[in-house]
Formats: C-alpha cells, sequence, structure tokens
C-alpha cells in the first residue's frame, strides 16, 4: 500500500510528513460533533433525554443521578462513506498501474474531476474506556480521528480537507436536587480535557498528485483546552386522573445541556505532534444548546422502547432548524440479562437514520447508518455514513 493510498484509506495526516503547497483555509459547513454514539446516531442522534446509558457523559451528564449500577465499557468503532473505498480503489490502481509519472499526475487530477462534488469522510475511534457508577463517570477516549474530504474545481481540482484528531479525558458528576416537587429533577456536569490537532486547508489536486507524503505534522494546529457540559433531566409528577393523567403512560422526560460553557477555545499546546510555533489555533469547542425529550411505550411482553425529539446545535455557527432536528424511535427486547436488543429509526438533520444493536452477554455489536448534511443552509447535501462499534461490557 502506498503511502497516499494510506492517507485516503486511514486518514492519519498526523503521522505523515512532507512539503506540500497549501491554499485557502477549507470550506466546510458540517457541524462537528466531538462525541457520537452509534445507539444515539441509530435514533436520529436524539439522547438528550435518554442519556441513560455510559453515554450520558457526552450526551447528558445528568443520566448519571438515575443509574442504579456502575458499567464499564471498552470499545471501537469505526465509521466512514461508501466514497471513501471507492476513491481509495480507484487511486490504489492509478499508483500500481506502472505509468509514468507524469501520466500518473494526469490521472490523479482526472480521477479528483471526476469526484467534482462528492464529499467523502471517515472516522476511526480504536479505542475508548467509559467507568461509570450511580452520580459519577471518568472516560478516556485516547484518538478520535475524522477526516473530511470535498472535492471542487473553483480554479482547478482541489479537495477540501479538514482533520480533527482529538484525545479526551473527561470526569463526571451528577446528582438529583431533592428540593423540587411535582416530579423528578438530575443536574450534571462533565469536566473534559481535549488536546486538539487540526487541519483545514484546500490542497490543490496537483500537489495531492505529486507528492509521495502528503502533509507534514507541522502543518496541523495543535491545542488543549479545559471546558464542560452542564446538563439536566426533568421527569414531571403527572396526576393519576384528569386530562393529563393519558401522558403518565408515556413517562415523558425532558433534557436540556449547554455544552462547551467556557468556549475558551485551545490557546494553550502541549507540543505532543506539533513542536513548532503556531500563529493560529485549532477550530473551537462550541458553546451550545441541546434540548430534548423522551416519551417511553407501554411495555408488552418483551418489547419495550421510546420515542424521541431533540433540537441540537443551538447557537452554533452552522445552526439551522433543519440541521438542528433530530427525531428517532428505539425498540428494546430482551429475553435474558444477557441476551437482548435494540432497533432504532429516525431523522437527523433532514436524514434518515437506521440502526441495531445486539448484546450477548458482555459482547456488543452496533451497526447504524447515517448522514451528515454538508451542504448550505438553502442547499442540503447528503453524506450517507456507515458504522458499526465492537464493545465488551461489564
Amino acid at each position: 500500500m502506498s503511502k497516499k493510498g494510506t492517507v485516503v484509506l486511514a486518514g492519519l495526516m498526523t503521522l505523515l510528513a512532507g512539503p506540500i503547497s497549501l491554499a485557502a483555509e477549507s470550506i466546510s459547513t458540517t457541524i462537528h460533533h466531538s462525541y457520537q454514539a452509534p445507539r444515539a446516531l441509530g435514533m436520529g442522534d436524539a439522547f438528550v433525554a435518554v442519556a441513560n446509558d455510559y453515554t450520558a457523559m457526552f450526551y447528558n451528564p445528568a443520566g448519571l443521578a438515575r443509574r442504579e449500577d456502575g458499567q464499564i465499557n471498552m470499545s471501537m468503532s469505526f465509521a466512514g462513506t461508501p466514497g471513501v473505498m471507492d476513491f481509495y480503489n480507484e487511486f490504489s490502481e492509478i499508483e500500481s498501474s506502472g505509468q509514468s509519472e507524469s501520466d500518473k499526475t494526469q490521472a490523479i487530477l482526472q480521477l479528483i474531476d471526476d469526484h467534482y462534488g462528492e464529499s467523502m469522510q471517515f472516522r476511526l475511534q480504536p479505542l475508548e474506556g467509559v467507568w461509570v457508577r450511580p452520580n459519577w463517570g471518568i472516560a478516556l477516549i485516547p484518538a478520535d480521528v475524522s477526516l473530511d474530504f470535498a472535492m471542487h474545481r473553483q480554479v482547478g481540482p482541489a479537495i477540501d480537507t479538514t482533520l480533527y484528531a482529538d484525545t479526551t479525558l473527561a470526569l463526571s458528576y451528577a446528582d438529583d436536587i431533592k428540593s423540587v416537587s411535582h416530579g423528578r429533577l438530575s443536574v450534571g456536569i462533565t469536566g473534559k480535557f481535549v488536546n486538539r490537532a487540526f487541519f483545514s486547508k484546500s490542497v490543490a489536486a496537483s500537489d495531492f498528485a505529486s507528492q509521495d507524503e502528503v502533509i507534514q505534522t507541522s502543518d496541523l494546529l495543535e491545542g488543549y483546552t479545559l471546558d464542560a457540559d452542564i446538563g439536566a433531566l426533568w421527569t414531571p409528577e403527572l396526576p393519576d386522573s384528569g386530562m393529563w393523567s393519558v401522558l403518565r403512560l408515556a413517562r415523558p422526560t425532558f433534557g436540556a445541556v449547554v455544552r462547551n460553557v467556557g468556549e475558551v477555545g485551545f490557546g494553550q499546546s502541549l507540543g505532543l505532534i506539533n513542536k513548532e510555533t503556531q500563529n493560529d489555533t485549532p477550530e473551537k469547542l462550541y458553546r451550545v444548546v441541546d434540548l430534548g425529550s423522551r416519551w417511553e411505550y407501554p411495555s408488552m411482553w418483551i418489547f419495550g422502547g421510546r420515542g424521541v425529539l431533540d433540537i441540537r446545535d443551538i447557537n452554533h455557527p452552522e445552526f439551522s432548524w433543519r440541521k438542528g432536528l433530530h427525531l428517532g424511535f428505539e425498540f428494546d427486547w430482551t429475553m435474558t440479562s444477557w441476551w437482548k436488543g435494540h432497533y432504532r429509526f429516525g431523522m437527523s438533520q433532514g436524514f434518515w437514520t437506521a440502526g441495531l444493536s445486539a448484546e450477548l452477554g458482555i459482547f456488543n455489536l452496533d451497526l447504524v447508518s447515517y448522514a451528515d448534511d454538508v451542504g448550505t443552509r438553502n442547499t442540503p447535501v447528503e453524506s450517507r455514513f456507515y458504522a458499526t462499534k465492537l464493545s465488551l461490557d461489564f
């Protein structure tokens, strides 16, 4: 496998070194979420008012106040658009064709031109460790690498390239507010240390074709930040009779989270990847507000489930009502305590989502398909992902 092929397939650009001509900033209209879970993604990425597993640390830390037992999760996950593999296979054929360098360069320029307008994305999280208990949790994500390619030809064939490579350590605490009457109110906070390597440039196709090594570490912006998410969950106490008693069966719960309350940016660097002096900083964690609701179905035999509706990323620069709307449904089935599963579907950013989970003892498998809107406010464009996550759950 060539070095360029490795870049296209894996996106681990932080490990590469070599000169390249960099043009203007990459144009990206997507909303990048620092953490995503397949379970939530399958149900439209609407999880603010659910938050009843270990991922509550990142979706709504208030959910930890409602845990009755502990959970340790060790996992790895992969997500990508089908176009990534198609582009890589075509690229590999050119690289191994035995043509002259000039012919290869021309072929790669034509390849990029042929994929004009396409968006290709890849996300790899080789390890995630989370330990939650009633009221608290701790998580370590050593590497969460996300790479976006968008083909365009504003001047000549070029690739808008955006890379996020995050290392995250998080601590959470949550509890109930005892003085609240007419319901249960839980609040929680997740403090986060995030070290980010970031790259966002429009790379000329001629440079991409002519260089064996695509990017050097000095091109990566690096920094760390300390920030926090603050969340709340409220389950109202509904009367046994009267107009509101019908809703009692659905056990509605409402949630709210303010993410990255400090929004202090990545102004300091540990120099873990790029040890050179930098004049700029990585894209910051934006302060946004997420609102959500959850409605439970009546349990029947081995089945149960819930419906969810969220408005997410309020205050993000790329927020729109289309991108902010998330809704979904989840159906549970339980044979025994060690054999269970879930089916999900929903809508996220205007596009369908679907997923399933299978739990057999400590082994968990999650499969999901979802999409990001990579278009403009007036012209939505679907970038379809397929993702899998393998977990050990104790």
